[in-house]
């Protein structure tokens, strides 16, 4: 990993004090220096050549740089003429020390839920992200801009952090085994209710249930059983607050057999009892 990586807490905003775009029409070296805030760039098109900490990173076009404040960085070289891109410089606080890194795969599955647990944790950002033909980035960074020019500081930063997100996506998808659990993540979420046995791990991705196990837990920081049960809870959280079903049917139909299993893994996993849950989030059922 980077020495210099940033490292975004799931429960804090980024303040961005600085968005637009520039252009080099001349001869243009980056500036030696130390700022108290981090930095973004996105290349359009061109390159340039940053020097951080004594590290020297070459940015190509369709990259995100990520620059970290409190770091010494300057260049040397001068950027290809013509090179233009997207910036943002933004402060966002450090990690507390107790907070542990956010799994990928679990916050970037089809429908995020990030619960009292995932606000304790962290997202960490690639210092080089190589988007390709993504366009998804592109349009965050023209938006962020956009909304920051118009003083909606707020938009902005939620910009930003989809900017985050996009990036450390790119890096998980981009790591050793990624089809493979891309794979298995599709399989779990549906059959995640009825189950699975190993044989249909191994069935559809071709590997040994222990090897596919452990590129998983690689990958997403979970199990595949924990996956399941993941999965399962947030069904049972769907159930909970859009339905006046029975606890012990919403346990049947979120795949737990057993309702005081089910009370017993979601007060772990949750904080709470299923009804207080119910109770908390859906007043009046």
């Amino acid at each position: 990993m980077d020495k210099h990586v940033l490292k975004i807490p799931c429960n804090a905003m980024p303040f961005i004090c600085e968005a637009d775009y520039s252009i080099t029409l001349g001869t243009m070296i980056h500036a030696d220096r130390t700022v108290p805030f981090h930095v973004a760039i996105y290349l359009l098109q061109g390159s340039m050549e940053i020097i951080e900490d004594g590290v020297t990173y070459r940015i190509l076009p369709h990259q995100v740089f990520f620059l970290k404040s409190g770091v010494h960085h300057w260049g040397e070289k001068p950027f290809e003429t013509g090179s233009a891109w997207y910036y943002a410089h933004f402060y966002c606080e450090e990690p507390a020390p107790q907070m542990e890194e956010l799994p990928c795969g679990i916050y970037y599955d089809t429908k995020v839920c990030l619960d009292r647990k995932a606000n304790e944790k962290y997202i960490i950002l690639p210092k080089l992200t190589d988007c390709g033909e993504q366009k998804q980035i592109k349009r965050d960074f023209e938006k962020m801009i956009d909304a920051h020019i118009h003083g909606n500081i707020p938009q902005a930063s939620v910009r930003l952090w989809q900017i985050f997100l996009e990036c450390a996506k790119s890096a998980q998808d981009d790591s050793v085994g990624s089809e493979y659990v891309k794979q298995m993540r599709e399989y779990i979420r549906v059959h995640y209710i009825e189950g699975f046995h190993s044989q249909d791990i191994e069935d559809i991705c071709g590997l040994s249930y222990k090897y596919a196990g452990t590129l998983f837990k690689e990958a997403t920081g979970q199990t595949i059983k924990e996956y399941q049960c993941t999965l399962r809870l947030r069904k049972a959280e769907q159930l909970l607050k859009e339905t006046n079903k029975p606890i012990a049917e919403i346990a049947q139909l979120s795949g737990f057999s057993d309702v005081f299993y089910f009370s017993k893994v979601f007060r772990r996993e949750r904080g709470c009892s299923p009804s207080e849950y119910r109770r908390t989030y859906v007043p009046g059922i």
